[in-house]
Parts: C-alpha cells; structure tokens; sequence
C-alpha cells in the first residue's frame, strides 16, 4: 500500500520537525510549508492526504489558509487539522465553520495525532493502538540552530510589530522552546553521570546492595530540579528584561509616530487651508466669468419690430454662447427671456399698425402696444430654424424660453403727459423689445472640467 502524505504548514521550524517525527512513525510522508502562502503554491501541484496547519503566522494566517483551500473546488476535499495556542469554543467553531476537521492544542501529544489519522482511515486501527502515547524525553531530536534561529526570526518579529498580544505568544514561545531543550539536557545529564558512576551491578555485586550499594535517585532528582529552577529563574529574569527593551522600544516608536502624525495633521491643515483660498478664487472667477458671458451676449439682445424674437441671427449668437460653456465644463440651463416693447403706433393707408413719426406727440398716439398684432405680442417666437436647433440639443446644458410681454421693461417710458415725442417713446420701447440671456448652473463650481487660468481669458 502506497504511503500517505501529510502536509505541515507552520513558520515555525522547531514546530515542523516535532509534528514530522510523530508522523514518521506512522510511515507517512511529510512535506512542509514554512507560510501559508508556500502552502497555497504546493497544493497548486501536489494533494496530501491530510493537512496540519498551524493559526498564527506571518502575512497570511491559518484562517484564512483554510478558507483559501476550501473555496478551491480542486482541494476542498482534503482534512484539514489545525493546531494553536488559543483555547476556547468560539475558536473551535471559527475553525470548523471554515472547513477545518479539528483543533489541536498547540503542545501536541502524539495521541491525539494517532487518533486523529485512525478517524480519517489514514492509518490501520492496529497501527494506531500500537504507538505510545507519549515519546519518551529525548526521542525527538531538535538541533541547537533551528532553536537559535527561531528564537532570533521571533525576537525581529516582536520588535517589529507593536501588538502587546503578539509580544506575550513570543515570549511564552520562548520558554517553551528553552523548557523542551533544558529538560531534555537534564534528562541525559542525569542518566550520563549514574551509568559513568554507577555501572549495572553483576550477579554478584546485586547480592551486595544496601546501605554500601548506589545513592538514592531522589538525591540526583533533587539536584537536577535544583539546577532547572535556578536555570528557569535566570531565564524569567532575562525575559523580563527582554519584555523591558520591547517595550521602552515600543514607546520610543509610539512617541515618534505621535509626533510624526502630528507634523502631517500640520501640514494637511496647510493644505487644506491653501486648497479652501483656491477654491474661493476660483468660484469668485467663475462667478466673473458667467457674468462677462451674460453682459457680452445680451450687448446684442435688442430685435426689431416685426422680427421673430428667436430667429436665425439669435441662434448664431446663442450657438458661440454655447460652445463656451462647454469648453468650461458648465452643467445647467440657459434661460432666454423674451420682453416686448410698447410701441406708439399710427395705421398707415392699408390699416396697418406703424411706428408713429418722431415728432408726433406721443400723447397723440393712436395705440400703445406691440409692433405687428393687435394683442401686443409676436406671435412667432421663433424660428423653424432655432426649434429644430432647440430639439437636437444634447447634454448638460438645457435652454429655457420665457415669454415675459411688457411685464418688465428695462428701460422707462417717457411721460406723455410731460410732452414726449412718439420718437422718444419708441427709443424706449426698441431698446425693451429684447431677448434677455441668463445663466443659470447647476453646480456651483465644476472642479477638473477646466483650469483656472481659462475663466481669466
């Protein structure tokens, strides 16, 4: 039968070799991911039977590890097992609503690992049974450097990280990892110095054991636990130096971040403060800009009587007006209103309505209303030209036609009673009969459609 393949995913290399050795004994083979990221690149080749993956890690964590896997149709089916420090069911029930099979503590007991396989028909059940479930102090093997080398990538990792949590997992990673080492050192100490002493007594030298035979094993217990306390108090009070260093370093970093986050508050409030006078020029600009527009279009808003308000010189006037309100990003209406004049008229020989002539009196005026009808009023307002103009027009901007009659003129009438002339009351009437323009935006100011130097041509 083919060996199972298990894969551990852990930034931990100490962590890696324990989990490996308690899978070997299972004659499975091991591959190994030192992130979850290396993890994601293996599976995108290879399916393990089984995957072991640790919580906390760099960049990106078990979590989202297992989540990553589980939405990949093409791996979703593999167990996954994951192991932490944490405790807790809600940390339980994040994990198996993600897809995981299980949680482990992070201390695992080679039994558990056992039981864990035989569940998932990894391992026969009389495999299973015939493991210990503990291995014995020293069977497994860690080199010195893969403890000094986890020990230096944890102590950047705190240093560099300035959560308080994450410094506490560091330091209790720390003593666990010097507790494995001590304890297995003390352990092989102890049973080195009574084989060199003390040798396995013969058959006759057994008969010999009493008061004259070795000392007592409590007598050597009690001086290596004597030499593991002392050794376990000079690594609490390095560690707390430690913890000292970490965090005067933090509060150095903090301190700097401070004052650093207070200079950029300083110079955003500058910027905005300058962008708020830039935007005041601005609108005053643009507010001078439509004003110019209004007064050099209505230069020219005077039409004759008897001409169609909105003919076709109106719509040349009012197509240049357009097209630069489009180069500056106007959105909005332009209104044209339409103001008639009062005329003093007289009926000529065929009954028509005409301008009375200038030196006529203008209390002596026949009739004081519009040029052409009889009710004051034009009644084409505009071109078959302009409507069609009108129809077609597209996009931000609108025009609006108000007929306003006589209701507002600009300029006054003369009284007739204080002896005006027809010319000079139709002066006053020509320059009312006039199409207004008005501008009227939208928004009050379209920032990016133009630059602010275009309101000052």
């Amino acid at each position: 039968m083919a060996h199972k393949c298990a894969l551990i995913v852990d930034d931990s290399k100490t962590a890696r070799r324990f989990l490996s050795q308690i899978l070997e004994r299972h004659q499975m083979r091991i591959e190994t991911a030192g992130s979850a990221e290396e993890a994601l690149e293996f599976l995108s080749g290879f399916r393990p039977d089984v995957i072991f993956m640790d919580h906390m890690m760099p960049g990106m964590d078990g979590f989202e590890a297992v989540r990553a896997i589980k939405n990949n149709p093409d791996t979703a089916t593999i167990p996954i097992m994951m192991y932490t420090s944490k405790a807790g069911e809600l940390y339980v029930s994040q994990a198996r609503a993600l897809g995981a099979v299980g949680v482990l503590p992070k201390q695992i007991k080679p039994v558990e690992v056992d039981e864990l396989l035989q569940s998932l028909h990894l391992v026969p059940v009389s495999e299973t049974a015939a493991v210990d479930d503990e291995l014995p102090l020293g069977q497994v093997e860690i080199p010195e450097e893969d403890l000094a080398t986890d020990a230096r990538e944890e102590m950047q990792r705190a240093l560099q990280e300035t959560d308080w949590d994450d410094m506490h997992r560091w330091l209790e990673e720390m003593l666990r990892h010097h507790r494995r080492g001590m304890r297995s050192d003390v352990e092989e100490t102890v049973t080195r110095l009574l084989d060199a002493r003390f040798p396995e007594p013969g058959p006759a030298a057994e008969q010999e054991i009493g008061g004259r035979g070795r000392p007592s094993m409590t007598t050597f217990l009690v001086l290596a636990l004597a030499g593991l306390a002392a050794t376990f108090f000079w690594l609490h009070q390095e560690s707390q130096q430690r913890w000292r260093d970490v965090a005067a370093r933090n509060a150095e970093l903090a301190s700097t971040l401070e004052a650093r986050r207070l200079a950029e508050a300083e110079d955003a409030a500058g910027i905005r403060e300058y962008l708020d006078t830039e935007r005041a020029n601005l609108l005053r600009q643009y507010d001078d800009f439509l004003a110019a527009l209004e007064w050099g279009v209505n230069q020219s808003a005077e039409y004759e009587p008897g001409e169609i308000p909105l003919g076709d010189a109106r719509l040349e006037v009012l197509t240049g007006l357009l097209d630069r309100l489009r180069e500056v990003g106007f959105s909005g209406v332009v209104s044209l209103q339409i103001h008639s004049g009062n005329f003093c008229l007289m009926p000529d020989q065929n009954g028509e309505w005409r301008p009375a002539p200038d030196t006529m009196p203008a209390s002596a005026c026949a009739r004081i209303g519009g040029a052409t009808t009889d009710d004051g009023f034009n009644p084409e307002l505009q071109s078959v030209a302009f409507a069609n103009f009108r129809a077609d027009l597209e996009g931000p901007v609108q025009i609006e036609v108000e007929e306003l009659g006589d209701s507002m003129p600009l300029i006054p009438y003369p009284s007739s009673s204080l002896g005006a002339s027809a010319g000079e009351w139709n002066r006053a009437a020509a320059s009312n009969n006039r199409v207004q323009v008005r501008l009227l935006p939208d928004t009050e100011l379209p920032i990016g459609a133009w630059p602010a130097a275009d309101l000052r041509q």
